[in-house]
């Protein structure tokens, strides 16, 4: 009995949603993208609502770090569900660079993502977000004053200005106990801005799950 009550919630849900995506598509002045985006949220969200029954009772919470990936070099990650469970759509921030004798590297990668399973175990994972990111390229000619030059190229994007913002996807897989523990996963980044798209990034990922018990 009580799995038919999660089941007619679960249906209840997914039939509000979709009316309010057929009330925001019936104004004409949307645009094409934002209707693509909205339908493509909640193709995602039906679908990780679909899935299973839930067990936790809150979101699940990754901690991890990451080389590579939507913050370019070495980040610290934070991750949330938006609903009790371990999948389904979620938020992450985190922070990240590197310096050297050359260059300055700062980034702050936020994103949405969407994790599905089937087993509580082996997830995929497709997402988007933008980074904010701090680039300072510094040559030293000795006598001559030390001075930045733009534009650029980092990452096989050509930024113009220090701070800059790029936009970036995520498909990949991870691992991720039913419980709770050791994490890990591996992802296509693919990453753009204004003046152009660069499609081979990788990210590795290596952390902690805290299931939301």
């Amino acid at each position: 009995m009580q799995g038919n009550y999660k089941f007619i919630a679960t249906l209840t849900n997914a039939v509000s949603y979709c009316n309010r995506v057929l009330v925001f598509l019936a104004f004409p002045k949307r645009s094409t993208m934002k209707r693509i985006c909205v339908l493509l949220f909640v193709l995602f969200y039906i679908n990780a609502l679909a899935q299973k029954t839930e067990t936790e009772i809150s979101p699940r919470k990754n901690i991890y770090l990451e080389l590579g990936g939507n913050g370019i070099a070495f980040n610290v990650m934070y991750e949330t569900r938006f609903k009790p469970g371990a999948d389904g759509p979620g938020i992450k921030a985190g922070v990240g660079g590197f310096t050297t004798s050359y260059e300055n590297l700062f980034t702050v990668p936020v994103g949405i993502n969407w994790l599905l399973s089937k087993d509580d175990k082996n997830y995929f994972e497709a997402g988007f977000g933008a980074t904010f990111l701090h680039y300072e390229q510094k040559y030293d000619y000795g006598f001559y004053p030390t001075y930045p030059t733009y534009p650029t190229e980092i990452i096989n994007l050509t930024i113009d200005k220090p701070n800059s913002v790029y936009g970036h996807l995520t498909l990949g897989y991870r691992r991720q106990p039913a419980k709770g523990g050791i994490m890990w996963g591996v992802a296509l980044t693919p990453h753009f801005n204004q003046n152009g798209f660069w499609p081979v990034w990788v990210g590795v990922k290596f952390g902690y799950s805290f299931a939301g018990k």
